[in-house]
Parts: C-alpha cells; sequence; structure tokens
C-alpha cells in the first residue's frame, strides 16, 4: 500500500536550530541501511526521513506545535473547526538525502466515520515514523477518546516507546494568568503537576510527559529536547 504526505516546507536543520538549539544535535545525521525511502512525485527525488508524527485530537494544538518549532504560522489553525485532513510536512535536511520531517496529521474526535479514517492514517504512518508526539490539552478533562485511540494505534510495548506524551496549553489551565506572562504561576505549576499525575496513571507511558505551551512558547525547548532523544537513541541513526 502506497502512502503520500504532501510537504509545506523543505529547507536545512539550521531553521530549526535558530529556535530550539536543541535540533543542533541532529545536524549530519543519518540512517544506515533506511528500509524505506520517500518518492517526491513532482521530480522523483528519493530521500530518506526521520518523521516525527503529531497526532491527537482535533483543536489540541499539533498544528500550532509544529508551527511553533518553526517560528511562522505555516501550517493552517483553526479554533473553531479541522484545517488538517491529511498528512502535511516540514521537512528540514539533516545530511545528503536524509530529512527530519515534522509530519502534522487529521484530528481524532470529529466523528466517528472520521475517527475511522484517521485512525487507519495514524496505524498506516506509524511504521515510518521514529517518534510520535501525542497532544493532549492541559484544560480538558474527557480523554476517553485518547485512551481508546491509544490502544488502538500503539498495541504493543515497541509501538508505545515511540511515544511521547505533550501536554499543550498550560497557559490555559486554571488559574487562567492575566498577566500575558510565558511562565505559568505557581498555582498553574501545581495543577499541571496533578494533571501530569492523572497522566501517568492512565495510559503508563514509556517517556515522560512533557508540559508546555505552543501559545506562549513555555517548556518548548523541553519538548524539543525529548523528541531530539528519541530520535537520537533510535535504531539505525547515527549523530556525527
Amino acid at each position: 500500500m502506497s502512502i503520500i504526505k504532501y510537504y509545506y516546507h523543505r529547507g536545512k536543520i539550521d531553521d530549526l536550530i535558530v529556535k530550539h538549539h536543541q535540533f543542533s544535535r541532529l545536524k549530519n545525521a543519518f540512517i544506515t541501511n533506511p528500509h524505506f525511502k520517500w518518492r517526491d512525485e513532482s521530480t522523483g527525488y528519493l530521500s530518506h526521513h526521520l518523521q516525527v508524527a503529531f497526532f491527537g485530537k482535533s483543536g489540541y494544538g499539533k498544528s500550532s506545535t509544529v508551527n511553533s518549532f518553526f517560528g511562522d504560522s505555516i501550517l493552517k489553525t483553526s479554533d473553531i473547526e479541522a484545517c488538517t485532513r491529511r498528512c502535511e510536512t516540514l521537512d528540514f535536511e539533516l545530511s545528503k538525502d536524509c530529512y527530519l520531517s515534522l509530519a502534522d496529521f487529521p484530528g481524532i474526535g470529529e466523528s466517528e466515520y472520521r475517527d475511522k479514517e484517521y485512525l487507519q492514517m495514524y496505524a498506516s504512518f506509524l511504521s515510518y515514523s521514529t517518534a510520535v508526539v501525542y497532544v493532549l490539552r492541559a484544560d480538558q478533562r474527557d480523554l476517553t477518546v485518547d485512551l481508546s485511540a491509544y490502544s488502538t494505534i500503539f498495541p504493543n510495548t515497541e509501538d508505545k516507546k515511540k511515544v511521547i506524551f505533550a501536554l499543550n496549553c498550560c497557559d490555559k489551565i486554571e488559574p487562567v494568568n492575566r498577566n500575558c506572562s510565558v511562565e505559568p504561576s505557581d498555582e498553574q505549576i501545581r495543577n499541571i503537576e496533578i494533571k501530569v499525575k492523572s497522566i501517568v496513571d492512565l495510559f503508563n507511558p514509556v517517556n515522560p510527559i512533557v508540559p508546555y505551551s505552543a501559545a506562549t512558547g513555555w517548556n518548548m525547548n523541553n519538548l524539543a529536547n525529548e523528541i531530539v532523544q528519541k530520535i537520537s537513541t533510535s535504531q539505525g541513526v547515527v549523530l556525527k
């Protein structure tokens, strides 16, 4: 079965390093014996990708997170309706024919019909992804859809090892800070810690949960670090 993704940007890893120096560890990285190559339909160019897939519910900030890493609102976002209906990527060259690919996927939770379609898409791309950032929201309580999706997409321990739970919108957790500060208040930090513990209890994740805010940029460097760490310890990835 062929799978297709659409890239919105193709540049150098320096495009990311300028905002998040953690990505500098991936500069000149390559994959030994890549089992799959992506083919550009317009040019025929073949390349292999260290793909980071962003999964999660619609409206939880997957596109906003990718935009925040890049420093530009290149991917469409909306607080009202879903904008992503296919896999859309920003690709950054690491070495010859090797790219870091930040892959934004459609959000689940809109309808049963859409969920079935998108969960199949998630599963299809999983084996081609080096890491998965599963985005949750700090200010939302109902995790029923996420729990069901997690058990469906990641049925075994090896798949779960790819997952980094990213807790977005920490700036919106109660009590909401009205002072336009990037840093959460002490009260918010306590509630974030409680939220993180509840996610640990529910999902029993393999990797650390990263609280952050794509809107303010708070703790994005830590999320970048976890992504880089997951990639750098993946089988077949060589850093120079």
